[in-house]
């Protein structure tokens, strides 16, 4: 199967053709407030899953998985979503290994973003 890599670069385009009052695009703001945000979500995440409060790390999976889905990183989506699901369960050692996996997965969708907003 083809790696699509992290981001939908379609869902990016059409972020880019946002202007604002000028004409101008909105997509450098809106990037940065997403990677300006999404530190501060895992670390919530971490310290849910530290204290064990699955009611918090449902909640951060589900606010992060609408700003993720809305940004094209659809593997960034997928495991908030399978993180829900495991949250619901009270499943504290799944839940732990899609922290660390949305970790990693949020590195790749940062190096592609930073990577983007060079580029255009």
């Amino acid at each position: 199967m083809e790696d699509l890599g992290p981001v939908d670069k379609g869902v990016i385009e059409q972020l880019a053709s946002i202007t604002d009052g000028e004409g101008e695009s909105v997509l450098g703001e809106l990037l940065t407030a997403f990677l300006g945000a999404v530190p501060g979500r895992l670390d919530a995440l971490d310290r849910a899953v530290a204290s064990s409060d699955l009611a918090a790390i449902g909640d951060q999976a589900h606010s992060l998985t609408g700003s993720a889905a809305s940004f094209g990183a659809r593997g960034m989506a997928d495991l908030c979503r399978e993180l829900r699901v495991s949250a619901d369960q009270r499943d504290l050692g799944t839940a732990r290994r899609l922290v660390e996996d949305l970790h990693q997965e949020f590195l790749r969708v940062q190096l592609w973003l930073v990577n983007f907003r060079a580029s255009a």
